[in-house]
């Protein structure tokens, strides 16, 4: 990471007026590639649960968030067409005592949208569609019965996945604030595990360190003690205290609908082998950070972290191979199984990393790593995580222990691990035009000191 200005406001309306206005120009470039005159996009609606009365909570979807910071509002509709200066959004109009007041647009946001109210979807489907035209609706639904063809085409999807790859000034603001907010949460979470709460109250810390319930997290906390550390997306937290080893927690918190997603690593014993193991492993880190940039292949980077990682193992006595050998024989995959990070927006897990082209053309999948998540070339305003690990996964070990490549593992000092589970550090970058690589989540634990 090279030197950067860090600003950690919260997106301006001057800001979402300059991301409206470049959203715009794309997606006209988009209606005019693939043929539609309009483009509607809904941010959903809301599901009752299987034989009650009672709603599932309510998250808009990816393509309507990128748009508009409206992410708890169902029944939301955003128009872009080349005859509109503005994009129109279509607002249900609501009278409910049963419920708070829906969510309403941030301060001054307003200005950068028409926006208008309707009654119910029979006068929405006259407004939108009885003007003439072709329309394309992107929406989970299709509440407005518009033909087939034009409810989540392929081609218009892809346009749409490919053009969010490249964050605008307001998105990169929005994850930045987002990595602020969740820092005091990580490190109240931290504060639980020392004074030996369980899982459930280290998650409990946290949500109450960001003011945020469970319902407003971009996903589920990811909290391990201890052996459940090993357990990659580990969300049914034990509510009883045990006597703590470690700590992996994976959370975030969103800003206008984009997320954080950062994870840390805490041994109990500070002054122990694992605590200097997760040390190491910051340091690994933070080296792939500083590798990654304008340009580079993600693919590459993940062979370069599986190095790493490999040489960590033989530095803590858990590799009886080379690191050249482990890699090349995929010894290393028992050990750490997952991709080295993915793009990060509206989705956690943001869409686009493996078109090579707005068409929609697959970039080739790696054989030897056929699902990792990012795969095109590193470009500038994009946002990654960086997020390597070492696990020791029982079930994976079993598999190992008893195959052919057994002989590269020292496994009494494996054995010696798998009560702490693992390690994961995980932070958050922006690659930027100068050929800068912003880690956001390093300088956000750095500005509250």
């Amino acid at each position: 990471m090279t030197g950067q200005n860090h600003n950690f406001s919260p997106p301006t309306a001057a800001l979402y007026a300059q991301h409206c206005s470049e959203k715009n120009m794309r997606f006209q470039t988009i209606l005019e590639a693939t043929g539609y005159d309009r483009m509607v996009i809904g941010s959903g609606t809301s599901k009752l649960q299987f034989q009650d009365d009672m709603a599932y909570p309510f998250k808009a979807n990816p393509y309507f968030k990128e748009w508009v910071p409206l992410d708890k509002r169902a029944d939301c509709f955003l128009i872009v067409s080349g005859a509109q200066a503005k994009p129109v959004l279509y607002l249900k109009a609501v009278e409910d005592i049963w419920h708070s007041a829906p969510q309403s647009l941030p301060a001054n946001f307003a200005q950068c949208l028409e926006i208008i109210e309707y009654q119910n979807l029979q006068q929405l489907k006259k407004q939108l569609l009885g003007v003439g035209g072709k329309v394309v609706l992107i929406n989970e639904t299709n509440d407005l019965e518009v033909p087939a063809d034009c409810f989540n085409p392929p081609a218009v999807l892809h346009h749409i996945d490919f053009q969010r790859r490249r964050k605008t000034q307001y998105e990169q603001a929005s994850v930045r604030f987002a990595n602020l907010l969740a820092v005091p949460a990580h490190r109240a979470a931290e504060l639980a595990f020392r004074e030996g709460a369980s899982e459930l109250q280290v998650a409990a810390a946290y949500l109450a360190a960001c003011h945020c319930s469970e319902n407003d997290m971009p996903y589920s906390i990811i909290a391990g003690i201890n052996e459940q550390a090993a357990v990659l997306h580990h969300n049914h937290l034990n509510n009883q205290r045990v006597s703590p080893r470690s700590l992996l927690i994976d959370a975030g918190v969103t800003c206008y609908g984009y997320a954080a997603d950062i994870t840390r690593t805490y041994a109990f014993d500070q002054g122990g082998d694992f605590a200097a193991m997760i040390e190491q492993m910051d340091r690994v880190q933070q080296e792939l950070v500083a590798l990654g940039g304008i340009g580079h292949c993600p693919l590459e980077l993940h062979v370069q972290s599986q190095y790493k990682i490999a040489q960590l193992m033989i530095d803590f006595n858990l590799l009886n191979y080379s690191a050249e050998e482990s890699v090349e024989q995929g010894i290393i995959n028992t050990f750490y199984p997952h991709g080295l990070g993915h793009h990060l927006g509206c989705n956690v897990h943001d869409k686009g990393s493996q078109l090579a082209n707005p068409q929609g053309d697959p970039i080739p999948t790696s054989k030897t790593y056929p699902n990792l998540r990012a795969s095109a070339p590193m470009e500038a305003n994009q946002v990654y995580t960086v997020e390597p690990g070492l696990y020791f996964i029982p079930t994976l070990l079993d598999k190992l222990r008893a195959g052919s490549w057994s002989t590269a593992i020292n496994w009494p000092e494996v054995d010696r691990w798998i009560p702490y589970g693992g390690i994961r550090i995980e932070d958050n970058v922006i690659l930027h035009e100068n050929g800068d690589c912003e880690n956001i989540t390093r300088a956000a634990f750095a500005s509250l000191g």
